[in-house]
């Protein structure tokens, strides 16, 4: 990832797209006739699936976001093998118990 990237990183709008696509996602699976017609066929549902039925809008927004998310990610590992920030477990990921703030939105 090229430097330029990481300095991209805006936590702010990645905790403010993670939030909406969280809503919008399950918007979409209460109320969208084509996913639950997939659901009850297939039991499950691929992310594409999800993301085709979204607006074009919102897929340039999910666009940036899938951007913010791997420049996160880089981020995270970064700092993991830098002995930097929360280490990874497979359980919780980067996040861990104590990463837990009231005041800010879970991320997926």
């Amino acid at each position: 990832m090229d430097r330029e990237d990481l300095e991209n990183w805006d936590e702010s709008r990645y905790l403010e797209l993670n939030s909406y696509f969280r809503v919008r996602i399950q918007i979409l699976l209460d109320t969208d006739p084509h996913l639950k017609q997939l659901m009850q066929q297939q039991q499950s549902l691929q992310l594409s699936d999800l993301i085709d039925q979204l607006s074009d809008e919102d897929q340039e927004l999910w666009r940036e976001f899938l951007q913010l998310d791997s420049i996160k990610l880089h981020i995270d590992m970064r700092n993991h093998l830098e002995g930097k920030g929360t280490p990874y477990n497979p359980r919780d990921g980067f996040t861990g118990p104590d990463d837990d703030d009231e005041d800010r939105p879970p991320v997926w």
